[in-house]
């Protein structure tokens, strides 16, 4: 997506957060919801990406890759361990998506981003 303008949605009652792609004119183009949490594997905090959608219109267009690396952006300046989602096995689609900003799936269908 060569234009984005970011909404970083917060309520500071809540451990879910959201991201929000526009496009130059300020039509939302996609979004995600995510949320931090502690591990038993490291002291940093972890990222889950639990939720990430494109608008049909703009799909292809780099919208849920730009998402995904804003982020990414987002947890390396936070300091956070790594980002990981899951998806359906059978979503194509979005796999070819992550398989090509990860190092591929696990056993588990899950995608990781190590920071």
């Amino acid at each position: 997506m060569t234009s984005t303008l970011w909404t970083r949605l917060q309520d500071p009652n809540s451990a879910v957060k959201a991201l929000v792609a526009r496009d130059a004119d300020g039509a939302i183009r996609g979004f995600c919801h995510y949320f931090l949490h502690p591990n038993t594997w490291g002291t940093a905090p972890i990222c889950y990406l639990e939720d990430l959608f494109t608008d049909p219109a703009a799909r292809g267009q780099g919208v849920g890759r730009a998402l995904i690396d804003r982020l990414v952006a987002l947890g390396r300046e936070h300091g956070w361990g790594r980002v990981y989602w899951h998806t359906q096995e059978t979503n194509a689609t979005a796999r070819r998506l992550y398989d090509s900003v990860t190092d591929g799936a696990d056993g588990f269908v899950r995608y990781v981003i190590r920071l």
